[in-house]
């Protein structure tokens, strides 16, 4: 189950959390916490994942990366997507949704309806960790 948390996975992890809170404009000094949660996120379904079904570990990551979240914005003062878009962008199953499409277009519909299925399991997931967890740490406004 560790064996997914190698320094190399660390490391794209980091980058690429790095590269999503530059690209979504994360302001500065927000810029670790928002990190930090990429992190958490692609390491976390990638540790889950190698045990459990993809569905399980992305609803865990996605419930962790939104609940921690919610803290830093009750902790910092700063809306919680500041922190939880970097980290969410990991969960959305952009690969599987084009290699899905990519096998239909090519007539491979048994790996097209696979991957459409894991897809759709996989956003719904990341739908219903979201909600769990803004229910349960709910946000500034509504406290």
């Amino acid at each position: 189950m560790l064996g997914h948390l190698t320094f190399f996975n660390i490391f794209v992890a980091a980058l690429g959390g790095a590269c999503f809170g530059i690209l979504f404009r994360i302001p500065a000094r927000y810029f670790v916490h928002s990190t930090i949660l990429a992190m958490i996120a692609k390491l976390g379904t990638g540790a889950l994942a190698e045990g459990s079904h993809i569905g399980f570990a992305t609803f865990i990551s996605a419930f962790v990366v939104c609940s921690i979240s919610h803290i830093f914005a009750r902790t910092t003062g700063k809306p919680a997507q500041i922190f939880l878009i970097p980290g969410i962008m990991f969960l959305v199953p952009g690969t599987s949704i084009y290699k899905a499409f990519s096998g239909a277009m090519t007539g491979d519909f048994d790996t097209a309806m696979t991957l459409s299925a894991q897809a759709i399991v996989v956003t719904v997931s990341i739908s219903f960790a979201l909600l769990l967890a803004n229910w349960i740490v709910p946000s500034r406004k509504s406290l």
